[in-house]
């Protein structure tokens, strides 16, 4: 009980900055994204969207969790099932933080692998979710749409307008500037908060529990195969951090596991753990959940035998051991009191409207 309650604590020590940024990140998409853009670049079917979901979270140094609240912004704001998942596979892998972290201690080799694996898994998420999952309607059209359409004809019957008018124009503009500024807070900071908790509270119970079942140390001495499956069924549910679990997959080398499995553990636990899984089988569907979750296991297996096999003599490790839990928990010390804040108001505001109703 007590390594479980210290995995535990741990792993929400991990997952609370990233989760606030993740909120923060929320508002401002949903404040300043018109849902018009969204849907021009994310919204449409076809590969293009995917492929443009698939690099535009690889600049956001940013970890699982924080990918996991912006995924479902940009859902919200009108992208499509198939770039959000592809943004969820693609972004936690490879965020230019976790690339520069990957440099030292993996060397470049497996660094520049670890980025192609982070596209491909997106591009093959979003395939599969797009030809495998549920059908999506139509998408509607913007809810900026008429806006735009009263703002085209004020332009046009400018010269007709009263002066007066023009100024009550720039006050219902300004009224509805802090209107969608009032909703994307609620959204981001209450709504979102109070869909999330029990399901991340669950989520990382699960994976402290599986932690504690099956230590990291567990995939060292194994044959290759039976590291590869143990990669597998070790890495899918268990959270990790994706910089924490860089000197993880180093030491796991050191001691003995094959580069391609450790890629393997690398890549699955900061994208398929729990908590995420829960909340996206909840959000958006399981049968598509399944597909991303096919599309990140698949990729990384790929990579992993690519790495051990016609890669072997390419991919170099530096061989710098570092302990395994070395990142500094300071940063989740200071944001757990407020993302408790915001977890707890939001699930208690979710009850108290469920009453209402």
């Amino acid at each position: 009980m007590h390594a479980f309650l210290h995995a535990f604590f741990d792993i929400w020590l991990d997952m609370a900055p990233w989760l606030l940024i993740g909120f923060a990140l929320a508002f401002l998409l949903s404040a300043f994204l018109s849902e018009r853009w969204m849907r021009r670049h994310l919204g449409g079917p076809g590969a293009l969207p995917i492929l443009k979901a698939s690099l535009f979270g690889l600049p956001l140094p940013i970890c699982s969790c924080g990918v996991l609240v912006v995924g479902l912004a940009l859902r919200r704001n009108g992208a499509r099932k198939a770039p959000v998942f592809a943004f969820l596979a693609s972004t936690p892998q490879a965020g230019t933080d976790a690339l520069l972290l990957s440099w030292p201690i993996l060397g470049p080799a497996l660094t520049a692998l670890r980025f192609l694996g982070a596209v491909l898994a997106g591009l093959l998420a979003g395939g599969l979710v797009s030809r495998f999952g549920r059908p999506e309607p139509p998408p509607r059209e913007p809810a900026d749409l008429e806006g735009d359409c009263v703002a085209l004809c004020a332009c046009h019957h400018h010269d007709e307008r009263h002066p007066h008018e023009h100024g009550e124009a720039h006050h219902h503009e300004f009224a509805d500037r802090r209107t969608r500024l009032r909703d994307a807070a609620r959204y981001a900071f209450v709504h979102l908060p109070g869909e999330l908790a029990p399901l991340l509270l669950a989520g990382a119970a699960i994976a402290a529990l599986i932690g504690v079942a099956v230590p990291e140390e567990a995939l060292t001495g194994l044959s290759l195969p039976a590291a590869y499956a143990l990669a597998v069924l070790v890495g899918v549910p268990t959270y990790a951090c994706s910089l924490a679990i860089i000197p993880v997959a180093a030491n796991l080398i050191a001691a003995g596991l094959s580069p391609g499995a450790a890629f393997v553990f690398m890549a699955c636990a900061p994208t398929t753990h729990v908590a995420a899984l829960l909340v996206l089988g909840r959000q958006l569907g399981w049968r598509a959940t399944a597909c991303f979750v096919v599309a990140v296991v698949a990729v990384a297996v790929g990579m992993g035998l690519l790495i051990d096999f016609p890669l072997a003599g390419c991919v170099r490790i530096p061989g710098l051991t570092v302990p395994a839990h070395g990142h500094d928990h300071l940063p989740g010390l200071v944001a757990l009191l407020p993302l408790a804040s915001l977890l707890l108001h939001g699930f208690f505001r979710r009850i108290r409207e469920g009453h209402a109703h």
